[in-house]
């Protein structure tokens, strides 16, 4: 990892079903945010280009999927644009159209680098409640070797699976990015809990970028970083936009790892039954 990582978690309110008008937000934050404190890597919430998803709604259905773009697409290539004019790394959660089967989604992440080249996309691996009726499940936990470091990506119900961020993990994330739509209701402190939690299990970094405003369900907000002792290093304040900005250094995970070394002191011949289905 980089001796030092500047970052922002930008909690916005995406506009529903309008990817234009979200794309001039998102474009409008980074401008603001690399003219202002600037930073190496900014996030964004889960499905910021179009909004949530609704209740089995086949009119809704029909024009959630004609919002949603092919990555690569329009939307990703004025997201690549910007990074490269201002070296940066974005990761942004977007709703993906399949690339092959007409008519089906993906939940995705992506991670842009500042180079303006897409590095990594993740498709959520797990599919909860109503958006079963909307998107494909992803099957892959991949890792992605940036200038900042090892980045692992997450969406939303993927981090409530330890599972998951440990294999990042495992396979070298020093950083993981989990993007959000996670809605308002008690208790609310509970992606406290889900960030601090990851971040010491694994001794690095964990992003937790969630959304604000109300669609069918409102949005609860509390986006935050997590660093490798368990200690929250920036927090939203309410349920209202805002950007919030933190700083990782590279000490603080050896310091972390070299006091409490989880990673030499795990059995994982003891493990299997994690790995059944029951």
């Amino acid at each position: 990892m980089k001796e030092r990582v500047d970052v922002a978690l930008v909690q916005m309110n995406p506009t529903w079903l309008d990817p234009e008008k979200n794309l001039e937000r998102i474009l409008s934050f980074v401008e603001k945010i690399q003219k202002g404190k600037g930073v190496d890597l900014i996030v964004f919430p889960e499905l910021a280009n179009t909004g949530y998803v609704k209740g089995r709604d086949q009119n809704f259905g029909r024009e959630y999927i004609k919002k949603a773009e092919r990555i690569p697409g329009p939307f990703t290539d004025a997201l690549c644009a910007i990074s490269r004019k201002h070296g940066l790394h974005l990761v942004v959660g977007l709703c993906e159209l399949h690339p092959e089967i007409p008519a089906t989604l993906y939940n995705s992440a992506v991670l842009i680098d500042p180079k303006g080249d897409i590095v990594g996309i993740h498709h959520k691996l797990h599919i909860p409640a109503e958006e079963h009726h909307y998107f494909y499940p992803g099957s892959t936990t991949d890792v992605y070797k940036t200038d900042l470091g090892t980045l692992g990506l997450a969406i939303c119900y993927d981090a409530i699976f330890p599972e998951l961020p440990r294999i990042l993990s495992l396979k070298g994330a020093e950083i993981i990015c989990a993007v959000f739509n996670g809605p308002k209701f008690p208790p609310y402190d509970r992606f406290v809990h889900i960030a601090t939690t990851r971040a010491y299990e694994n001794r690095n970094y964990f992003i937790l970028c969630n959304r604000v405003g109300k669609e069918d369900v409102e949005f609860g907000g509390g986006s935050m970083v997590a660093g490798p002792d368990g200690q929250i290093l920036a927090q939203t304040q309410g349920e209202e936009e805002e950007v919030i900005y933190a700083t990782l250094h590279q000490d603080k995970i050896l310091e972390a790892r070299a006091f409490l070394p989880t990673f030499v002191e795990r059995r994982p011949e003891l493990y299997g039954a994690i790995v059944e289905r029951f």
